[in-house]
């Protein structure tokens, strides 16, 4: 057959010129792209041709799949003329000798779904990783509580270097030794060695036969150096980080010896392993929990997105990058005020003048005396309510109304946290208030009776015998409510309600607090026992622009920490004043006199005297700063910015989970009140459009090596952005606040699980009325007993696979459970809408490129038996959006600026998109089903999806998926290494080339010269335009205004229509299209009509603010100019040509994502043989 294909291929005349591709004429980005990520070296050391891939993925294809002589026609035409494409992962390995071993199978696949259910789906997903395979773990209590507990606390040593063995004496494969409590683990050079040794620790956690604490001894001697090449795969060996895997892991079990592993566990454990297959640099990070001020109140970093506006010493700016870095080391700045921390390596702010310049400095190197900044400003907040009522009422339980958030409500939470107790039996809710308020109780009282309690118990002083009254509120259900914001024994943390909140209810919050539990007359904001509390609130404070100061001690009687919250200087002290005289119940009966000594911040006497001599001011030995209201007497001009006096630094404090964020123009944020530096950047080793990636962003957050997690269960996965799952059809107001929560977080997206496993159970289903049966069933927790009774000859375990297939791939386009995700595409942009037998021959070949993988037999059981019952296809197309224009020209795109009314116009335009997709998807279905008859094997029940589809759409300029383009006009930048063959070869091709947002001087200002020894990535801009950007009338539409409505009624009309799986959404929103989305998502759910989940992406109109983005729309007059710019500097029209002059050495990175996809960006993940 594969002679045949060669002979066939001759007998129609293609003749193939080897120097060079052939990408069409709308795809300028198109020979970066597939030099930098689908050409393989060849035996000669050279960079494969388009055609010479499509000869190595089309035999691969042919041989796996059997196919005839019929169907290799047309997989070639289609494939050579790009209008049919295989997987990005195929295009990589298909073919290949490594791909031929039964072990590497995985490595064909765009990203897979493991249930977590014991410590091999740990190796597993390791293993994946390594072969380019996207990881994906379903961390729902149903698979993580199969996992045993942890017993054995493990005490690593690392022994030996990497590279010390010479390679003849190396080991292949892991060994492991053990004697009485000691294990040793020779770590084998080769990706299964590696995924063993990770594996073998993880065991030892809960093996039975240790006595004890076991030592365990990691010897990488035998592991090759970095730098070392990969045969079979491609790339290079890149063990820096291996070393440290071992110790982190067993930090992470040995916190929890005892007890089963909790989800966040399972998810930091499968990070690490992703974390040390392909090396980085230790970042600039800070903790989780550090709360970064935004324009839309106090946010985690770990929850921080793309396109938030932080604040800034000069304003606020919108973040451009979120980076997961990891588990590090933190170091603890000790201030005049508190403490802050950071890795060692995080810059901050510290002043070099009274007049405002600064200089960014790593925490480590920190002198006493430097002076951080606080940023004295307001941040606006947003309108927030408090979270719904989730408990059970039973029995003669009142139920309860949740409030609206008012200052009132915000005065009893902040009490609450103040001296209020929610009772752990579960029965009522207390307050203590001080004899002389009984103002605070009428308004306490009064919250109560929004809740909806008509009744309340009051105790006397007398009756108490002390000088307060006990308020308390009999109801279960209120003290069910209330234990989301305070339980006995259990540290406090303020809501993210309250957090995220408008100022004036901060402030009443705060007042609230600061009534209950502070000293209104000793100044005392606040004290508490939970340092961490303290903390928040005093975060809280710098939201509003208030200096507060942090004093602690160690009780002698207790030997525990407490500690309390004081004003520190005049502007804070007239703030506070300000705030309580309007929300604080006592503070104008008990406030202190004006102090005569603010203790205020100031400049050191060392920066201040060469300006202000003794002449003007008296300067004594007692004086060792100049405190701010005095500077400005002397010094109108100097800055308004506050110092704040470092006394110190702690190494090495703790180790916790760390993020970063890159912020425009700017490269700094505030951070609790102190600016600090941001990140100087992730390597991107592939292109990314900015729709993909902030897509990737708002639905799956995933690490630089493209690890995926989903706990439908619980909200607290801080290691990824994540997606809510109902088992249930959620309320309306459930949608609603879960687009809140995504357009302001990035988090709380809705999947509708049961719409999933409907479709994915589509061959039982096969009808109307037995899927909206079933629907009901399913929401009624009634879905197993509905499929025993129509089909009893079901087994447990099939039932429990069928029941469990609401698992989501990474981009979201497919559904299943231990699946491996098996893609082609079709690119519309390049058929005729009026050519039926064009259309069809791609989707065809489409069809044909995934099924072929069906003859793949897995080693792994788990997958084997997912792959035997239900085999994953998906046949996918980009560039719709420019089919159907050219389909239906400019009045579709008008009717498309309209919202897609249902018009007279509007029907028929529906009725047109409908015949195609309708056609295409009964293509895919009649040649998958007819293929795998005739093979014996098993039909997959749903066989077309839409994926984003980023990277393979710039082969040929297509709009990615569904979705529009951004503009008619662009410029998009492709990130490289410096000096990289590929990105010369581009210079010398035309294109200009500036430094990459990752480089940047020593104050964080971007670079501007590309060869700047300083500089390390390159960004290639090429001039981009759709390909109807010239149709009459199409200029005049700006797609960037399309609403969400019309964009999820367009998504509506795929999954309806064309996919069977799901559809990979990122719908684009402004905030006054919230409501309407969230309301839309509850009746296309409540209605059955084939919701499942989207991603959202809040749209930023500003595009100044963010400077070298992906894509930067541009009009016309700019296109024309650039492009001709291009021409004039182009110095050859041979690309291949120019990369063969630079192209030598090998690459450190090779290969697509593991997504092929900007929206589910997996970065490659280089194998041994």
């Amino acid at each position: 057959m594969l002679q045949e294909l060669d002979s066939l291929r001759d007998d129609v005349g293609v003749i193939r010129q080897r120097q060079g591709a052939t990408f069409p004429e709308s795809a300028p980005a198109a020979n970066p792209v597939f030099f930098r990520t689908y050409s393989r070296r060849t035996d000669a050391g050279l960079r494969e041709t388009w055609d010479q891939v499509c000869d190595r993925t089309l035999r691969g294809l042919v041989e796996l799949g059997k196919l005839t002589r019929e169907e290799a026609a047309i997989l070639d035409k289609m494939q050579r003329n790009m209008k049919s494409l295989p997987s990005g992962r195929w295009m990589w390995v298909g073919g290949t000798n490594w791909l031929t071993k039964p072990k590497n199978f995985s490595g064909a696949y765009n990203c897979t779904s493991t249930n977590l259910i014991d410590w091999n789906a740990f190796g597993l997903m390791m293993d994946l990783a390594m072969m380019g395979c996207g990881t994906g773990a379903i961390i729902e209590p149903q698979y993580i509580n199969q996992l045993p507990s942890i017993r054995n606390r493990l005490n690593i040593t690392i022994k030996g270097e990497i590279g010390s063995t010479p390679q003849a004496q190396r080991r292949e494969f892991t060994q492991t030794h053990i004697e009485a409590n000691t294990a040793t683990i020779h770590v084998g050079d080769s990706r299964e060695g590696w995924v063993k040794s990770y594996q073998t620790l993880l065991e030892l956690s809960t093996d039975e036969r240790f006595t004890g604490d076991i030592q365990v001894i990691v010897d990488i001697s035998d592991v090759r150096q970095s730098g070392e090449t990969l045969k079979g795969f491609g790339g290079m060996a890149n063990p820096v980080k291996l070393p440290g895997l071992y110790q982190r892991c067993a930090s992470i079990l040995n916190k929890a010896i005892g007890r089963q592993l909790n989800s966040v566990e399972c998810c930091l454990l499968i990070d690490e392993a992703a974390v040390t297959i392909v090396a980085g640099n230790i970042r600039r990070c800070l903790p989780e929990e550090a709360l970064v001020h935004t324009e839309s109140g106090l946010v985690p970093i770990a929850k921080v997105r793309v396109g938030d506006r932080v604040l800034t010493s000069k304003g606020f700016y919108p973040v451009t990058n979120f980076f997961i870095q990891g588990e590090q080391s933190l170091c603890r700045i000790q201030t005049q005020d508190g403490s802050f921390e950071c890795t060692a390596d995080h810059k901050v702010a510290v002043f070099t003048d009274v007049y405002g310049n600064y200089k960014m400095v790593k925490a480590q190197d920190l002198q006493s005396g430097d002076r951080l900044i606080f940023v004295p400003q307001t941040i606006p907040g947003t309108p927030t309510e408090l979270p719904e009522f989730r408990g059970k009422v039973e029995g003669k339980t009142k139920k309860i109304t949740v409030p609206a958030l008012t200052p009132d409500v915000a005065y009893f939470i902040g009490y609450l946290h103040g001296d209020g107790s929610v009772s752990s039996d579960g029965s009522r809710v207390r307050f203590r208030v001080h004899e002389d308020s009984p103002n605070i109780l009428e308004r306490l009282i009064a919250v109560g009776s929004d809740f909806g309690l008509e009744t309340h118990t009051l105790r006397t002083p007398e009756q108490c015998r002390t000088k307060a009254y006990e308020l308390q509120f009999n109801s279960s259900a209120l003290n069910q409510y209330l234990k989301s914001f305070k339980q006995a024994f259990q540290p406090l943390n303020i809501p993210d309600c309250i957090l995220l909140a408008k100022a004036d209810i901060r402030k009443a919050y705060l007042a609230g607090l600061a009534d209950a539990d502070g000293c209104h007359s000793q100044g005392v904001l606040v004290a508490s026992v939970h340092q961490r509390f303290l903390q928040q609130i005093q975060a809280l404070y710098a939201s509003l622009g208030i200096t507060t100061r942090m004093c602690s001690s160690i009780r002698k009687r207790t030997g525990k920490w407490e500690g309390e919250l004081v004003t520190v200087g005049a502007a804070a002290y007239q703030s506070v004043e300000n705030c309580f005289e309007k929300y604080s119940l006592q503070f104008s009966s008990q406030k202190r006199q004006t102090p005569k000594s603010f203790k205020d911040h100031g400049f050191p006497k060392a920066m201040v005297r060469p300006i202000i001599n003794t002449t003007q001011y008296h300067w004594g030995a007692i004086h060792q700063q100049m405190i701010l209201p005095t500077l400005k007497k002397y010094i109108p001009e100097a800055t308004d910015l506050v110092p704040v006096k470092v006394l110190g630094v702690e190494l090495n404090v703790r180790s916790a989970p760390t993020y970063d964020i890159e912020v425009a123009t700017v490269h700094e944020f505030v951070c609790e009140g102190i600016l600090v530096s941001n990140s100087a950047g992730m390597r991107q080793f592939l292109s990314e459009d900015e729709q993909g990636a902030t897509a990737k962003d708002n639905l799956w957050q995933q690490d630089t090596e493209g690890n995926w997690r989903i706990d439908p269960e619980r909200d607290s996965l801080r290691m990824s952005n994540h997606t809510r799952v109902f088992h249930r059809k959620p309320t309306l107001e459930e949608s609603i606040a879960a687009v809140q929560k995504q357009y302001y977080s990035g988090e709380g997206a809705i999947q509708w699980a049961g719409e999933a496993v409907a479709r994915a159970n589509a061959d039982l289903l096969n009808t109307p009325e037995l899927k909206k049966d079933f629907l009901q069933a399913y929401e009624q927790e009634k879905a197993k007993y509905w499929i025993k009774e129509y089909y009893p000859e079901i087994d447990a375990d099939e039932l429990e696979h069928r029941i469990g297939r609401f698992g989501l791939n990474p981009c979201g386009e497919i559904i299943g459970s231990n699946f491996h995700c098996n893609l082609s595409e079709v690119h519309l942009n390049q058929l005729d809408p009026d050519n039926y037998k064009e259309q069809e021959e791609a989707f065809t070949a489409g069809a044909l490129s995934v099924v072929a993988l069906l003859n793949h037999q897995f080693l792994e059981p788990r997958y084997q038996y997912s792959r035997e019952l239900d085999p994953i296809v998906g046949v996918s197309f980009t560039g719709l959006f420019d089919f159907f224009v050219h389909a239906f020209g400019t009045d579709w795109l008008r009717w498309w600026e309209a919202g897609r009314p249902e018009t007279p116009e509007g029907l028929i335009f529906k009725r047109g998109e409908q015949k195609y997709l309708n056609f295409w998807k009964d293509v895919v279905h009649k040649v998958v089903w007819e293929y795998c008859d005739r093979h014996q094997i098993k039909r997959p029940n749903r066989c077309t999806t839409v994926q984003p589809a980023g990277t393979k759409s710039l082969l040929t300029g297509a709009s990615p998926g569904w979705h529009p383009p951004k503009a008619q006009r662009f410029i998009r930048r492709i990130t490289f290494g410096k000096n990289d063959p590929v990105a010369l070869a581009c210079i010398d091709y035309g294109y200009n080339v500036i430094p990459s947002q990752s480089d940047k001087d020593e104050n964080g200002n971007l670079l501007n010269d590309p060869f700047d020894p300083r500089c390390t990535e390159w960004l290639v801009e090429i001039p981009v335009a759709v390909s109807w950007a010239d149709l009459p009338g199409a200029d005049v539409i700006d797609v960037s205004q399309f609403s969400v409505l019309a964009q999820l009624d367009f998504v509506m009309q795929v999954q309806s229509h064309y996919v069977t799986h799901n559809t990979s959404a990122t719908l684009e929103l402004r905030s006054e299209e919230v409501e309407l989305l969230g309301t839309r998502i509850y009746e296309a759910i409540q209605n059955d009509e084939g919701y499942i989940s989207a991603a959202l992406l809040a749209r930023f109109d500003d595009l100044q603010s963010f400077p070298r983005l992906p894509f930067e729309p541009i009009d016309k007059a700019t296109y024309e100019r650039l492009s001709k710019e291009v021409k004039a500097r182009r110095r050859t029209d041979d690309f291949c040509g120019a990369l063969s002059r630079y192209d030598l050495g090998e690459l450190s990175e090779a290969g697509p994502s593991g997504c092929d996809s900007d929206k589910c960006m997996f970065p490659e993940q280089p194998p041994t043989s």
